[in-house]
């Protein structure tokens, strides 16, 4: 029996190798000579990078750019042969600070242009870029300032951009963008369809998470939308174009291809074939929810697995029981929870429990064969 498993982290308790480790665990106990593929998952946002460590052991390297609010950081990047995967939480990524540490007006996407800069200096042609879980809300101004856009400001600063410093930019230059800009596959993994400006754009939607007040929206979605009409305006409505604080609207001003992130990392992990070769398949997250069935990794997986008529397994650290979706989207669906418990026993037991549950579901289905 070949068994594929391929669950997203548990947020907060298990990266997505070790939710992976764990399955096999609890499935080797029943069935020790079964095949097993572990396909570890993301969807663009924090962790990205773990499963392509863990499945092409890719040792990420460490390059020093500019955090959220300018200040040198180090930051991880994977390089595999002319591919370079990155993370742009790696950089301006929102658990680096505490809700009061966060100040939007000073945010800048400067360090996820760095990354890619380096990428291309170190001779990639392919560069896939995650956008989840930023700090930032700059529109992209820093990302495209650090591939060579240039701007011209009605007062003199030092340093690189930052959203306050929007309004007082009365010209972009994009033709002095890094060439190298146009030779490679610059893919965007991201699910974020939302416009760059508006009710529904980023700094409506996502801001308030990122330190923005109420009383300020509508203010810096101005500033934005009066630096986006001087850089790309055709742009400004671009589904996506709101990702990560606006560094969606910079990726396609600077020739940047959208993708479900799920999808473009299952692609590049070579999940769909791997899906069509298997018997079963394992998938999971920290908590599946009416959110599952948008775009997420385990919604990812159960698709592929319909497609080919395999069966497909949830096993999430909770289950929203809800959720009607979820029994129509996976064959059947498990939480690691044996009974009551707090939050702290759950997240430091998870490994065990994951394992735990994998072992019982395993003996289900050999009295299920037997």
């Amino acid at each position: 029996m070949k068994i594929v498993i391929a669950p997203d982290s548990f947020k907060g308790s298990l990266s997505a190798s070790e939710a992976a480790l764990a399955m096999k665990e609890g499935f080797q106990l029943v069935y020790p000579e079964a095949d097993y593929v572990l396909l570890p998952m993301a969807d663009g946002g924090e962790g990205m990078l773990e499963p392509f460590s863990f499945k092409k052991g890719i040792i990420p390297m460490e390059v020093t750019v500019k955090n959220t609010y300018g200040h040198d950081k180090k930051a991880k990047i994977c390089i595999d042969g002319d591919t370079a995967y990155i993370e742009s939480a790696q950089a301006v990524g929102l658990p680096d600070f505490t809700t009061d540490e966060l100040i939007p007006i000073q945010s800048t996407s400067y360090g996820v242009g760095e990354l890619i800069r380096y990428a291309l200096d170190h001779g990639c042609k392919k560069v896939l870029i995650g956008l989840g879980g930023s700090a930032v809300n700059d529109g992209g101004a820093g990302l495209l300032e650090a591939l060579g856009a240039m701007y011209t400001y009605t007062e003199t600063f030092e340093g690189s951009v930052n959203l306050g410093r929007l309004p007082y930019i009365q010209r972009v230059d994009l033709t002095t963008l890094d060439p190298r800009l146009k030779e490679i596959d610059l893919m965007i993994a991201s699910d974020v369809n939302n416009p760059l400006t508006g009710e529904e754009g980023a700094t409506a939607i996502f801001g308030p998470q990122k330190g923005v007040r109420s009383e300020d929206i509508a203010v810096y979605d101005q500033w934005i939308s009066q630096f986006a009409a001087l850089t790309a305006a055709e742009l400004i409505d671009a589904p996506g174009a709101g990702a990560a604080g606006g560094m969606g609207f910079a990726l396609l001003a600077a020739g940047g291809q959208f993708a479900q992130g799920a999808k473009l990392i299952g692609e590049e992990m070579g999940l769909p074939e791997a899906v069509r070769r298997a018997d079963l398949i394992l998938t999971g997250e920290g908590k599946s929810d009416e959110q599952t069935m948008y775009g997420k990794v385990a919604h990812y997986v159960a698709e592929l697995a319909a497609s080919c008529d395999k069966p497909v397994l949830l096993i999430s650290g909770s289950l929203d029981h809800e959720a009607e979706g979820l029994l129509d989207l996976f064959t059947a669906s498990f939480s690691i929870m044996h009974s009551p418990c707090t939050l702290d026993y759950a997240l430091t037991q998870a490994k065990t429990l994951t394992a735990k549950r994998a072992t019982e579901i395993a003996k289900l289905i050999q009295l299920r064969l037997a």
